[in-house]
């Protein structure tokens, strides 16, 4: 019998709420962590080390409640009236926090606290880290730098909210005239696309109908017309909001006495410099030269006996030849494969091996309303106890994030006195086809391989919520190791066993063949010198429009000028990449951690290879990487469980492979 809902506390009592109740409830968290500030000032002189930390950490915790559901509301909410609250609410937040990293009387108390008195080594850790953030936000710079400091990252919200929400509201298609057109399509793409009113089949630029279209469209006019509105969207609204971006973290890196922005960003990662983060895409760019090289004379000489006009390959064509080369070289065709992945079976069987491996039970809180009928809640328990809860956004809707990502809504957090703790929660947010009763909402290995991903990523901040303090709580770690468990846990979607035991066919009842998984992989492998090399431009640009003087720049003279360095494939006339990479937002100069992390990624798999339900294994994965959050470095976290330091080997053997 499933374990009783557990009391419905105040972030879920928001999770419907409306504009001005998400206001009532922010205004009045925000008022609670004023209060905390002034509580933490209000100690006495010969308060303890432990007291003031203590007091410190105490002040996030007001916004622990309703922090993070504004931030993914701005991103996902069905509402416009809401999502304008939630950006309005957002700056605020962003304007009490910087006047709070610059208040010179907070960081000098903090700063009387004596390390040396604090018995607990991650206690010790956070007042360092805390510390080190008050001086990388310019507390200790003249009043006249500190004011410019505030209005700098003021205009950075207003800029990022901007750039995300032109992202998300720009939806473009092409307009077809019959069925023809979409030649080579599967069927059930084909019946989701009937003629509209006008006679014409309009395919959008949204994920679910613009991968598939790009991956088995035949017609390469029709290809080539999608890719070019797919790379035009946010244009031109983004380019001008891209470079004041670009200029006012310049600027802000500036006055905090950095080079660039990308100096400032990478000091507190893993890699430590942008010059190592150049060391590192070069160096994997000259590992997947060879492998590239091959890759592309195969599309090459496909494209040329399909297209004898032919006089490059194009962006257009990459995805489609892929697919072609994949049918011929391993008897593999996506289509083969994706009526074995109704999104429910898919869903249903990732959560599952979460269960299996972790030893928790999952189960669906339907007691809990939510923000759209289309959104899942659900409850993790763990002996018995409430250990988390989570929340599925996971198909698409006008005016919604346009891509997967989890947020964060909720730390975890151990009270001293064992009662009261707060669970965690988080949300996915991706654009899956959706189920209905005709259409069972086939998924693709692509698209299997996101949803492991993105409930990797889940699983890591949830893992890590039980801790005492806010500021080590969750993925509190290195941003260029938040990808390591999301692209590790990928590799439990490729497992034959693993995937026989969910995956059904959604006619015959049957589960996927084991050889049908064994050519999946392979053929899921193929194309990894272009994709790798593709995802080092991506890393070489956005580390270079962090790392030069914006005065000079030109962001798209800068991606004619990396592109060629990296992939065969020309820019596009009239393409803007640029302008929908919402990861420049994001990500920054920090793009290449998706790679970084990959690097961990295989080192760490290398544990789990040839048996990956392994229960002790994944115990002392969870133990030693995800439950620590933050409370020690990252490198410290892999030799933790490698029992020895990372490695590039593993690494280097996949690509070879």
């Amino acid at each position: 019998m499933a374990a009783p809902l557990a009391r419905i506390d105040r972030m879920e009592s928001l999770l419907t709420a409306d504009a001005e109740g998400l206001r009532k409830a922010a205004s009045e968290d925000l008022a609670a962590a004023r209060e905390a500030v002034a509580s933490f000032k209000a100690l006495p002189a010969d308060a303890s080390s432990e007291t003031l930390l203590s007091a410190w950490d105490a002040v996030g915790r007001p916004l622990n409640r309703s922090g993070g559901l504004v931030h993914l509301f701005f991103q996902v909410h069905p509402d416009e009236k809401v999502r304008g609250a939630c950006a309005e609410i957002e700056q605020e937040l962003s304007r009490f926090h910087t006047e709070l990293s610059l208040d010179r009387e907070v960081f000098a108390r903090l700063e009387g606290a004596d390390p040396s008195t604090l018995s607990d080594p991650v206690a010790r850790r956070l007042l360092e880290h805390e510390l080190r953030d008050f001086r990388r936000s310019g507390v200790d710079r003249d009043d006249a730098t500190r004011e410019r400091v505030i209005a700098l990252r003021e205009k950075l919200v207003e800029l990022g909210q901007a750039f995300s929400r032109n992202i998300a509201s720009d939806v473009r298609e092409i307009v077809l005239d019959s069925v023809a057109d979409l030649d080579g399509l599967p069927d059930d793409y084909i019946a989701a696309h009937p003629p509209g009113d006008d006679g014409k089949i309009h395919v959008t630029t949204n994920p679910p109908d613009a991968t598939p279209f790009m991956q088995f469209c035949s017609r390469r006019e029709h290809r080539r017309a999608l890719h070019l509105v797919m790379s035009q969207r946010a244009t031109p609204d983004n380019l001008p909001v891209l470079d004041e971006l670009i200029a006012t973290r310049h600027e802000l890196a500036g006055l905090l006495g950095y080079t660039s922005w990308a100096h400032y960003i990478t000091e507190d990662k893993m890699i430590k410099t942008p010059e190592r983060a150049a060391e590192f895409i070069a160096k994997v760019r000259e590992l997947t030269g060879a492998r590239m090289e091959q890759e592309i004379d195969e599309i090459w000489q496909a494209l040329k006996a399909e297209c004898p006009e032919a006089e490059r390959v194009r962006d257009f064509d990459r995805l489609y030849f892929r697919e072609k080369i994949k049918r011929a070289k391993f008897d593999f065709d996506v289509r083969d494969v994706r009526p074995y992945l109704p999104y429910d079976a898919v869903r249903d069987g990732v959560l599952d091996t979460v269960s299996k491996l972790y030893g928790v039970q999952i189960r669906k809180a339907t007691e809990i309303a939510t923000w759209h009928a289309d959104v899942e809640a659900y409850e993790i328990h763990d002996d018995g106890k409430l250990l988390a809860r989570f929340f599925l956004d996971m198909h698409p809707r006008p005016d919604k994030f346009k891509h997967a990502a989890m947020f964060d809504l909720v730390s975890g957090l151990r009270s001293a006195s064992g009662t009261g703790d707060t669970v965690p929660r988080a949300a996915l947010a991706c654009n899956m086809p959706q189920p209905t009763e005709s259409d069972p909402a086939l998924l693709d290995p692509d698209q299997l391989s996101t949803y492991f991903h993105e409930v990797g990523h889940l699983m890591h901040h949830l893992l890590a919520g039980d801790h005492r303090w806010l500021g080590v709580s969750g993925i509190a770690t290195e941003w260029d190791f938040v990808e390591v468990p999301s692209q590790l846990f990928e590799e439990w979607g490729r497992d034959p066993a693993l995937l026989a035991g969910f995956t059904r066919h959604h006619e015959s009842g049957e589960p996927i063949p084991a050889d049908l998984v064994t050519r999946m992989n392979a053929a899921e492998d193929y194309g990894k010198g272009i994709v790798t090399r593709a995802q080092m431009y991506y890393a070489s640009l956005s580390l270079e429009c962090f790392r030069r003087d914006p005065a000079t720049l030109d962001t798209s003279a800068l991606v004619a000028e990396l592109k060629p360095q990296f992939v065969p494939m020309p820019v596009e006339e009239g393409s803007c990449f640029q302008a929908a990479f919402g990861h420049l937002e994001g990500y920054s100069a920090l793009y290449y951690t998706y790679m970084w992390s990959l690097v961990l990624a295989k080192d760490i798999f290398s544990a789990f290879e040839g048996d990956l339900m392994n229960t002790d294994i994944a115990r002392r994965y969870r133990d030693a990487v995800l439950g620590p959050g933050g409370s020690k470095d990252a490198e410290e976290l892999v030799a933790d469980f490698l029992g020895r330091p990372s490695s590039f080997e593993a690494f280097e053997a996949w690509l070879a492979a």
